[in-house]
């Protein structure tokens, strides 16, 4: 972690928190996204807003990094084992959550259930995840295809018709979008996710 990171602001896969807040939901929300898309990072001591360091007491650090990761890993189904670890900034000691992305998706919020505590991540904000985005996470948590159900034998795609299909999908996506705010959940497809459902 560097302060031209931090100057960079808030993204897809980071966020900055003051403190470590007392009321958990506050930043377990952020860490099912995170699970549930890319990864990302969550930084305590840095003000969102601002993007002020005003770091973490050094008495306190260890005592709230074991805090945090006993909440990831009790507050979230299935499991999310986070990796906590101190950064030095600028004098600073901020802390940092890594979150890695999930295979077993969608992640939610044990307390709120899969329906209402199932959240992503859409540039710097984290959002709850609507019935579509759900069942995509769901069908890619079980890593199953129509081809592995009903697979035609000796049958491989080409690369070239695997970037065709994606793009095809992304715009028949794009196309068909009710609002601004559904367009921006979209993602495009990439081959690796093709080759999780058993594409390639």
């Amino acid at each position: 972690m560097t302060i031209e990171e931090i100057m960079s602001g808030e993204s897809e896969y980071l966020e900055f928190k003051q403190e470590v807040p007392k009321k958990c939901e506050a930043y377990m929300k952020t860490v099912v996204a995170f699970a549930n898309g890319s990864g990302g990072r969550i930084v305590f001591g840095v003000e969102d807003g601002t993007l002020n360091l005003v770091g973490i007491r050094q008495e306190d650090a260890f005592s709230l990094m074991d805090g945090i990761t006993s909440v990831i890993c009790d507050s979230c189904s299935p499991m999310i084992t986070p990796i906590v670890t101190l950064a030095s900034i600028e004098e600073k000691t901020v802390i940092v959550a890594n979150i890695m992305p999930g295979s077993q998706r969608p992640y939610c919020l044990t307390s709120k259930g899969k329906v209402n505590g199932t959240y992503i991540r859409v540039s710097g904000t984290t959002r709850p995840a609507d019935s579509f985005v759900l069942r995509e996470l769901e069908f890619e948590g079980s890593n199953r295809c129509f081809d592995q159900t009903y697979a035609a034998p000796q049958e491989r795609v080409t690369e070239d018709e695997m970037n065709l299909l994606c793009n095809r999908m992304y715009r028949y996506a794009m196309e068909h979008c009710k609002s601004e705010e559904a367009a921006e959940r979209i993602h495009r497809l990439t081959k690796q996710n093709l080759v999780s459902w058993g594409f390639w």
